[in-house]
């Protein structure tokens, strides 16, 4: 990736990002305080090439296994996992970039709410 956080930094960017693919209403106010002073660009790209791919089914499931927030450490694993795959397989890569597409797609308004706020 491009950008240049810490892990901790990296792990609240994410966890951040992950909020609204939670069950309650998203608060897009708060998750824009917690990623104050990231780039904007670089925040459209963790969100859409690592939290959105590992979050996006809790919020299209009809009963969601993630109500209140996403484990941080869970969340952090699974992106390491899935960055990795995508890395070692050329199919995953392909995969995960028609993923991405439709993920634009279909939850492009949930980053219109977050940018609007930046």
């Amino acid at each position: 990736m491009g950008h240049f956080l810490t892990e901790p930094q990296l792990t609240e960017v994410r966890t951040a990002l992950s909020e609204p693919f939670n069950y309650f209403p998203t608060d897009y106010d708060y998750i824009a305080r917690q990623v104050k002073g990231v780039d904007p660009d670089v925040l459209y790209e963790i969100f859409y090439s690592e939290v959105a791919p590992v979050c996006f089914s809790n919020l299209a499931a009809v009963l969601p296994s993630v109500w209140t927030g996403f484990d941080p450490d869970w969340l952090r694993a699974r992106i390491e996992e899935r960055l990795a795959a995508r890395e070692n397989n050329w199919f995953r890569r392909q995969f995960d970039k028609a993923l991405v597409l439709w993920l634009k797609y279909n939850y492009g308004y949930i980053w219109k709410e977050i940018a609007c706020r930046l």
